[in-house]
């Protein structure tokens, strides 16, 4: 198992990161919570960052992660019966790691049903198999990492590529960018994308 990878970083976009380490280099599945951490570092700068190593027959595919909690829900995650890597990934995406604990500890399915692609009956089961394995951390460690320095046009910019990459359409995402950005100028990346994907 590769629990994790220091180098310098290469290459990023809403889905995925490249870095590179002793001069190899490393493609990692990454949440969209995980891009907004790692938004203000420049290619060469030196990233750390923890990683899940999924096997599955011929297939060896890196997720990575800012910190151990994010990686320990999305372990959660794929055991349950029903979730992969790349819906676990999409959760991730959706909810931060204290917005997914919280919604399985008060059986909140309607809190899932909202993600893209998880259904009534996946909802359940999250709650059925997760709820004895939750409690990994306290409130005060929600996983928000406000991004300074940031106009709100890149903001938007990024906040629409994301919601592409999520299967959401330009124009329907545009207009809902634009009416949450008008009442909330100072969302970070993150939370605009949230609260779109809730809107959409």
């Amino acid at each position: 198992m590769i629990t994790h990878l220091r180098g310098k970083f290469i290459e990023r976009n809403q889905s995925y990161l490249i870095i590179d380490c002793n001069g190899i280099g490393y493609y990692i599945h990454i949440s969209l919570s995980t891009y907004s951490s790692f938004s203000t570092k420049k290619e060469g700068e030196e990233i750390y960052i923890y990683t899940y190593l999924f096997i599955k027959e011929h297939q060896h595919v890196l997720y990575g992660f800012f910190d151990r909690i994010e990686r320990k829900i999305f372990s959660n995650l794929i055991s349950v019966n029903g979730i992969g890597p790349n819906s676990a990934i999409t959760l991730l995406s959706s909810l931060t790691p204290y917005e997914i604990e919280q919604s399985i500890s008060n059986e909140e399915t309607e809190v899932f049903k909202r993600v893209k692609g998880i259904g009534i009956k996946t909802a359940h089961r999250i709650i059925i198999e997760l709820k004895d394995k939750i409690g990994i951390f306290s409130k005060k460690e929600k996983n928000v990492t406000l991004l300074e320095n940031n106009t709100p046009s890149i903001i938007k910019k990024e906040a629409l590529s994301a919601l592409i990459v999520l299967g959401f359409s330009i124009k329907e995402s545009k207009k809902v960018l634009e009416d949450i950005l008008e009442k909330n100028p100072r969302f970070t990346v993150e939370n605009l994308i949230k609260e779109s994907i809730k809107k959409l």
